[in-house]
C-alpha cells in the first residue's frame, strides 16, 4: 500500500469530506438495522413460531369475506397459565409472547366485544337412518368469518369457525393480509364460537340473557377459551362437564352457555346460574326423544331470567325446531339431514334488519349455517345463507 508522506517524511492524514462521513454513518446504521432485523426475525420464529406459522396460511376463501387459517403445534397451558379474562386479553397475551410487555402495549390490535348475538339457534338429533347431527344458525352483525383447523402439541385436533369480530375485526376492515391484523388473527384460535374435534364431540357457544360464575380461585377462562379447551381436551359430553368443573369461566365479554354433543348420541347444555354450573342433558323422558334444541333461552330451571324477551323471541324458535324433530320421533324414525338443513335456511331467512347503532348500516342476519354429519365426521358450512355459492364442505378425518 502506498502512503504519501510530506517533506519532513510523516505521513499525510486526510480528513473525511462531509459527504464521506454521512456515507460512512449511514452504512453502519444500516448495518446495525439488518442486524436487529434478523435477530428480532429468528426470535419471533423461535418464541412463536406455531403463530407465526398459522399467519402464513391465512387466505381468503370467499367474498363475504370467508377465511381460512391452520394452527399447528401450539401449547394451549401457556395462554391457560396466563387467565386472560376477556377476548382482549387474549389478544394481549399473543403480543405479550413475542415482545416485552411495553412494546406489546404500544402494538396496535385489540379485540372489542359490544354486541350480544341474538337469534342463534342449535341442535342434536337423530337421523333416519340412526345416526347423529348437529347443525347451527349463527345470525350476528355483518363480519368476517373464519375456519380454523386446529391442532395442539397435546390434545385433539378440531375444526373451529371464529367470527372475527370477537377478536376486533368488524366488517369492511382490510384482512386480506394477515400482517394488517396480525395479533387478532392470531388470536383467532382462542376465540371460536363453536367446532368440533377429532373425536366427533362438538361445542357451540351462543349468548344467553344472564351467566354467573362464582370465583371459587380455580384458573380463569373465558367462555371462548372453554371452547378451545373442550375441543382440546374432551371426547365425551361427560368429558366437557368434568373439564369446566376444574376452571372458573368469566363472563366479561357477555353473557353465554356453551351446547356440547357427541356422536354416540349425548348432549347437554351447560349454564352458569347464580355462580354454579348448571348442566341440562337431553330429556329422555318424553317418550322416543333423542334431539336436543339449545337458543338464547336459558335451560335451566334455576335461571332467573329465561329469556331476551324481545322480537328475536328465542321461545319460538325453540318450539319450531323442538316441534319438528319431535314429530319425526312420534313416527318411528328420525329427520333427514337434508331436511334439517332445509330447516335451517328457512327459519334462518326470517332474521334480516338494518342496525345503524352497530357498525353503521352493515345487515344484521344469517352469517353462516353449519351442518356436523357425526357418524361420517363431515362438516358443511354455508356462508351468509349463500347455499349456491357459498357452500363449502370439509372431510374432518383427513
Amino acid at each position: 500500500m502506498n502512503v504519501q508522506l510530506n517533506d519532513s517524511g510523516v505521513p499525510i492524514i486526510r480528513e473525511k469530506t462531509l459527504a464521506q462521513k454521512i456515507k460512512g454513518f449511514l452504512l453502519w446504521v444500516i448495518l446495525i438495522i439488518l442486524t436487529i432485523a434478523a435477530a428480532l426475525l429468528v426470535y419471533l420464529c423461535v418464541a412463536g413460531a406455531s403463530e407465526m406459522n398459522a399467519l402464513t396460511t391465512f387466505k381468503q376463501i370467499s367474498d363475504h369475506p370467508y377465511y381460512t387459517l391452520d394452527y399447528d403445534g401450539y401449547d394451549y397451558t401457556d395462554m391457560l397459565n396466563k387467565e386472560p379474562e376477556s377476548n382482549d386479553e387474549i389478544v394481549q397475551q399473543c403480543k405479550n409472547k413475542l415482545f416485552t410487555k411495553p412494546i406489546a402495549m404500544m402494538l396496535p390490535g385489540n379485540a372489542k366485544t359490544e354486541k350480544t348475538v341474538k337469534g342463534s339457534t342449535a341442535f342434536f338429533a337423530k337421523t333416519f337412518i340412526y345416526t347423529y347431527m348437529k347443525g347451527r344458525i349463527y345470525n350476528s352483525y355483518d363480519t368476517p368469518i373464519a375456519m380454523v383447523i386446529s391442532t395442539p402439541k397435546s390434545g385433539y385436533k378440531s375444526w373451529n369457525i371464529v367470527d372475527m369480530a370477537d377478536v376486533g375485526i368488524k366488517s369492511g376492515e382490510d384482512v386480506n393480509q394477515w400482517y394488517t391484523n396480525a395479533f387478532q388473527t392470531m388470536a383467532a384460535a382462542y376465540c371460536a364460537s363453536e367446532g368440533i374435534n377429532q373425536e366427533g364431540l362438538s361445542v357451540s357457544l351462543i349468548s344467553c340473557p344472564e351467566a354467573e360464575c362464582e370465583d371459587t380461585n380455580k384458573v380463569n377462562i373465558t367462555p371462548f377459551m372453554a371452547v378451545r379447551l373442550l375441543l382440546d381436551r374432551a371426547a365425551t359430553v361427560q368429558n366437557a362437564v368434568d373439564v369446566l368443573d376444574d376452571y372458573d369461566v368469566i363472563f366479561s365479554d357477555g353473557a353465554y352457555h356453551l351446547f356440547v354433543s357427541e356422536k354416540t348420541g349425548n348432549s347437554a347444555v351447560i349454564e352458569y346460574i347464580n355462580g354454579e354450573m348448571s348442566v341440562t342433558y337431553l330429556d329422555r323422558s318424553r317418550p322416543g326423544n333423542s334431539h336436543q334444541v339449545c337458543t338464547n333461552k336459558l335451560e335451566s330451571s334455576k335461571a332467573s331470567v329465561k329469556d331476551f324477551g324481545d322480537k328475536y323471541s328465542e321461545n319460538n324458535l325453540f318450539s319450531y325446531f323442538d316441534n319438528a324433530f319431535y314429530s319425526f320421533e312420534q313416527g318411528g324414525g328420525g329427520m333427514s339431514q337434508d331436511y334439517a338443513l332445509v330447516l335451517m335456511k328457512k327459519q334462518s331467512e326470517n332474521y334480516k334488519e338494518i342496525d345503524e347503532e352497530h357498525y353503521g348500516t352493515n345487515r344484521y342476519g344469517t352469517q353462516y349455517i353449519v351442518f356436523y354429519d357425526l357418524d361420517k365426521m363431515q362438516m358443511q358450512i354455508i356462508i351468509g345463507n349463500d347455499t349456491k355459492n357459498q357452500s363449502y364442505t370439509y372431510d374432518l378425518t383427513v
